[in-house]
């Protein structure tokens, strides 16, 4: 039965749901993420309208068959790695290349599923609170320096760490800032700030509409020419784009290839989701089904490429966005991806006159709401969860996302066995005879103190009290099986007291 609640899809929330909320935060989702998903299908090196259907076809499979109020769709560092998996054997933008995009697309929905069903989402129950926050934090800064150029309409800033962006802006402002873009950007994060309290289901769509007005006013008064603005551009969209996809010999040798890259680009599409995922069950929705999630997410890349659709994952900022405007469920996640259909299908020529400071402004609103100061205090007063999330949002803000999340699993996991090694022995003694409350899990990397402890005094009689220690390997039964063995022989004795440990009974 367990297994069919994570396969099959979940309405129980439906009744729960404020549906005028989720409502509100999919569309302005949806409109957030139109230029992203046009840029990612560029960064792939497919047409933009694959970005629209990842967009729409990838969020609404996951949301379908998940259970939280995570929004998918298309991911930078997946677009990354599928053009780099796919150049030395296409050419960019053929209709080969499109073919094995979105085969290796399928590949990486069947990696996903294989994970799911050895229960890979088991790993990420280590992940700490700091972590995931660490990663929080860091991708609000990347989001941040991300739509610095787009808000200050600025290109070409191309620079090898985050920080040198505003380096530069900041040295030369009066030469590179278009001021044009800069007002827009102002308005529209103004308006956003000022309508918050007031139309906190629809203050994102208002204020981008307003930077739109605003954008036109200057269009209108200087002239396009004057005031270069980047404007959104022309869309294309079919809004069923049912695809066969093509199989043969060349393409199955092709395939075997690139079947590490298929893995590589599956679990990191994963991990992306499943920190997402741990981050809402721990701040909002305990219910979260993390293996649900994992389903979820490789049937969406199983069924996008028969939508001509390419691999995606869980959106850091299109999350951020419904969360921020109330979302709670995967309605969201549902009315996102129909609304960008039928934004993109039905508004195609609003869209083109969209500018792209606007965009980017509320981009920046959401990396700066993912950095919040008050999980950033409560994570100093502990020095472990300080050095897990500091760790993790330098590694992430310096070597990347990917690697930050590699970093957050290993820190996390480092930290938990160092915590579950640690062992207390409170020892009293009664006459002639020492008492030992043993308080922690007995293996390999926490028996060493104990048994120092008891070789130190071969010929005494010892209690050894193990009801608090909730788990005792076979290298601990072995210690203390050799221990008591050795106390016989010279003249000492052990007497265990062992409750319920598990595994324990084995050395009596």
């Amino acid at each position: 039965m367990s297994v069919l609640r994570e396969v099959l899809p979940d309405f129980s929330w439906w009744s729960g749901a404020d549906k005028r909320r989720e409502a509100a935060s999919g569309i302005a989702g949806a409109v957030l993420v139109i230029p992203q998903a046009i840029t990612f299908a560029y960064v792939v090196g497919l047409g933009p309208e694959y970005g629209l259907y990842c967009a729409a076809f990838v969020a609404l499979v996951s949301s379908l068959f998940g259970n939280s109020a995570m929004v998918g769709g298309p991911n930078t560092a997946l677009s990354i790695l599928l053009s780099i998996a796919i150049m030395p054997h296409a050419g960019r933008g053929s209709p080969l290349y499109t073919e094995y995009v979105l085969l290796l697309s399928l590949m990486v929905g069947v990696v996903q599923l294989a994970l799911w069903a050895l229960r890979g989402a088991t790993l990420f129950r280590y992940l700490s609170p700091a972590a995931i926050g660490g990663i929080k934090i860091g991708v609000g800064v990347l989001l941040i320096t991300s739509a610095l150029e787009g808000t200050l309409g600025v290109s070409g800033l191309t620079m090898q760490f985050f920080h040198e962006k505003f380096y530069v802006v900041l040295a030369s402002w009066s030469e590179i800032v278009n001021p044009y873009a800069a007002a827009i950007s102002a308005a529209t994060i103004l308006s956003a700030l000022r309508l918050k309290r007031w139309l906190p289901r629809a203050y994102i769509i208002v204020a981008v509409a307003i930077g739109a007005v605003v954008g036109w006013v200057i269009d209108g008064v200087v002239g396009p020419v004057q005031s270069q603005v980047e404007l959104l551009g022309r869309v294309v969209f079919d809004p069923l784009p049912l695809r066969l996809l093509t199989v043969t010999t060349e393409h199955l040798a092709v395939l075997e290839e690139l079947i590490p890259n298929a893995v590589a680009i599956a679990v990191l599409g994963l991990a992306q989701s499943l920190v997402i995922s741990r981050d809402l069950k721990t701040r909002m929705s305990p219910s979260v089904d993390l293996h649900k999630e994992v389903f979820a997410q490789g049937l969406s890349n199983v069924v996008g490429p028969f939508f001509s659709s390419f691999a995606g994952s869980g959106s850091f900022n299109r999350t951020s966005v419904a969360i921020e405007m109330g979302a709670r469920t995967p309605l969201s996640g549902i009315v996102a991806a129909l609304a960008v259909v039928a934004i993109a299908w039905g508004l195609g020529p609003f869209l083109t006159h969209l500018p792209m400071p606007a965009i980017a402004a509320v981009l920046l609103l959401v990396g700066a709401g993912m950095i919040q100061w008050k999980e950033i205090r409560l994570y100093a007063r502990s020095r472990v969860d300080a050095t897990v999330c500091g760790v993790t949002v330098f590694t992430v803000c310096f070597v990347g996302l990917e690697a930050g999340i590699v970093v957050a699993i290993v820190t996390s996991v480092v930290f938990f066995v160092a915590s579950a090694s640690r062992v207390s022995l409170d020892i009293t003694r009664d006459g002639d005879t020492e008492h030992i409350a043993v308080r922690g899990n007995l293996f390999y990397a926490s028996i060493d103190g104990l048994v120092g402890h008891l070789r130190a005094h071969p010929a005494t009689r010892t209690t050894l009290d193990l009801r608090a220690v909730p788990y005792c390997d076979s290298a601990a039964i072995a210690a203390i099986d050799m221990i008591r063995r050795e106390r016989n022989q010279q003249g000492g004795r052990l007497d265990l007291v062992r409750g319920d440990v598990t595994g324990i009974a084995a050395a009596a």
